[in-house]
């Protein structure tokens, strides 16, 4: 069979007992779907592996209705708790798979090798700043005021998402990077912005040849909860 889907594997990152049988023994025997899915569970791990918890459909409806239709976010109210929730973790993978599997802690993503073990991490050299294969202008959703941009940037061994961001407001709270699907279904948490709202994360190219070409920054309260908050700063399409 060809490569299995990014989405299969990140459910096996998830629960490596999970999905169809033949993309289970295809990730057993490829290379590069093995590493995938070594990458993600490694990743996980080093993002302090908190629970995945699936996003309230009314917040995942809500933010993705307003990529279909361009409309300005809304504050939702999340789910009252019962105990004293973990200190945020950084989460990732897929709002439509498990609500986000942690895929950055503001560093990227590591190399890791098919059986699991962290391998060196790939540093491109300081004079190689790669080559921008696409690009977007982030602006406000409520108006054409911008608010920084983002690039796609291809170095020799590694792909990442770079974003500089200015004027996001200073309503408390943490800075966080998704990338959203043009089919308006699928989100995924890269990562949190720095100090300065200012960051580069490492993700897999395969997620922008899916279609994850939106980029948006969420402002979400450190309350444990990795879901994405509904409340959007600003927003653009890599082109």
């Amino acid at each position: 069979m060809s490569h299995a889907d990014p989405d299969q594997l990140a459910g096996l990152a998830l629960d490596p007992t999970d999905g169809p049988d033949d993309v289970r023994e295809h990730a057993a025997t490829c290379p590069e779907c093995a590493g995938m899915v070594a990458a993600l569970m490694g990743v996980r791990r080093r993002a302090g592996a908190d629970p995945l918890v699936a996003p309230p459909a009314r917040v995942r409806a809500q933010v993705l209705a307003e990529v279909r239709a361009g409309a300005p976010p809304a504050p939702v109210a999340l789910p009252v708790r019962d105990e004293q929730p973990p200190r945020r973790g950084v989460p990732l993978w897929l709002a439509s798979v498990a609500a986000a599997l942690a895929l950055l802690a503001g560093v990227g993503l590591g190399r890791w090798g098919a059986d699991g073990t962290e391998a060196p991490e790939a540093v491109p050299d300081p004079a190689d700043t790669g080559t921008v294969v696409a690009a977007a202008t982030l602006t406000a959703l409520d108006s054409d005021a911008g608010r920084g941009e983002a690039s796609a940037v291809q170095s020799e061994d590694t792909f990442s998402i770079r974003v500089s961001a200015s004027e996001l407001g200073d309503e408390p709270g943490l800075h966080e990077v998704w990338l959203i699907n043009v089919d308006g279904v699928r989100m995924i948490s890269i990562g949190i912005l720095a100090s300065g709202d200012e960051g580069e994360f490492a993700v897999p190219m395969e997620l922008i040849d899916e279609g994850y070409r939106i980029v948006d920054i969420s402002v979400e309260p450190d309350d444990g909860d990795p879901t994405h908050s509904g409340v959007s700063l600003a927003r653009g399409e890599l082109a």
